[in-house]
């Protein structure tokens, strides 16, 4: 409805005596128009506490100072209860005027007092309805955790306030204080996921998987799937980038050790000194590549970057890398060659 028929509407309502409804109506539209000065002359009648009166009185006089009516009122009330009055600095401001409080702080409120009051049937349904209504009322959620007739529709409620604050400091308190069923093992595994606690969320979705319901068991099975692979990644051991090059160059290097030793007729003390400085430079080609691979931010790379050789350029350590294990292949090589050819020679020889 627009402003003129949401006004009307209230005044109907307040002179029909329904003045909790015509109130919360005008609080609307004094939001939507604060210079209605009709809206704040009927709320200052509609609304209870002396204060509240008064602040509509004075909004009614800021927007039209010539009334001489809404002057004697203020006069006269605030003549009666100046000294239980409240700052006007302290209620909410819209566009300059005090508004006393929304449609949903007052309904909250109104609440709130039905279930201190131990009002509880009345007061749960109530709040049941202003939830459907405000579905991200955090406060409300959590009065539906304190207030709530079973577990279940208590595990519903925080499922709720953690979607809307993971970091709730209470909640974990109430998580201990429930007794697990499996008719509650979804709802508890669907809270512990947002927790981001899998492996608790794992074993609550399993045993929801016996539920009587099948509706339980397709989300449960359905949540599983995720929850699952997030506990599998958990429990992962992630290996270090220096010891994965170090892994990646043990085979080469024991290959490589072993044809040397091979060019040796297999007599490690007979290797020649030419063949033990080319294994060491093959072993420092390996690592330099597998190091630029997988582990550049590596303390001695971030070094070498930094000299004249490499000029901070990966390319010029690539091609020392390529270099250096290249060139004992190359001469392993040629060894290899000279010896058969010697062999060849020899076998010329024969008589």
């Amino acid at each position: 409805m627009n402003r003129t028929e949401l006004f009307e509407t209230a005044v109907k309502q307040a002179k029909a005596g329904e003045r909790t409804q015509a109130r919360n109506l005008l609080l609307e539209l004094v939001e939507l128009e604060p210079k209605h000065e009709l809206a704040w002359l009927w709320l200052s009648e509609l609304v209870e506490e002396p204060e509240d009166k008064i602040i509509a009185l004075e909004n009614a006089l800021t927007i039209n100072p010539h009334r001489p009516q809404t002057q004697a009122r203020l006069s006269k009330l605030r003549a009666k209860y100046e000294a239980a009055r409240q700052p006007a600095a302290e209620h909410f401001a819209t566009n300059g005027f005090s508004v006393v409080a929304t449609i949903e702080e007052v309904e909250f409120a109104e609440i709130q007092q039905e279930l201190t009051n131990g009002q509880m049937q009345a007061g749960r349904e109530q709040l049941a309805g202003f939830l459907r209504r405000y579905a991200n009322h955090e406060a409300g959620w959590w009065l539906m955790v304190k207030y709530a007739d079973t577990q279940s529709n208590q595990l519903i409620a925080l499922d709720h306030v953690l979607r809307l604050n993971r970091q709730h400091p209470e909640a974990p308190m109430v998580l201990d204080q429930i007794t697990p069923t499996v008719k509650d093992s979804l709802a508890l595994g669907r809270i512990y996921e947002r927790l981001e606690q899998w492996e608790k969320s794992e074993y609550y979705y399993k045993r929801a998987l016996v539920s009587s319901s099948n509706a339980d068991r397709l989300l449960a099975k359905k949540h599983l799937t995720h929850v699952s692979e997030q506990v599998r990644l958990g429990n992962i051991k992630y290996t270090s980038p220096a010891a994965t090059v170090v892994r990646l160059a043990a085979g080469p290097m024991l290959l490589y050790t072993l044809l040397v030793l091979v060019q040796s007729g297999l007599k490690p003390l007979q290797v020649s000194p030419v063949l033990c400085t080319g294994n060491f430079v093959f072993i420092v080609g390996l690592l330099l590549w597998g190091g630029l691979t997988y582990y550049p931010e590596h303390p001695w790379l971030e070094r070498w970057r930094g000299t004249a050789v490499s000029a901070s350029k990966n390319i010029s350590l690539r091609l020392i890398a390529i270099a250096c294990v290249a060139l004992p292949i190359l001469l392993l090589l040629l060894l290899a060659i000279s010896r058969l050819l010697a062999f060849n020679l020899d076998l010329n020889n024969l008589p």
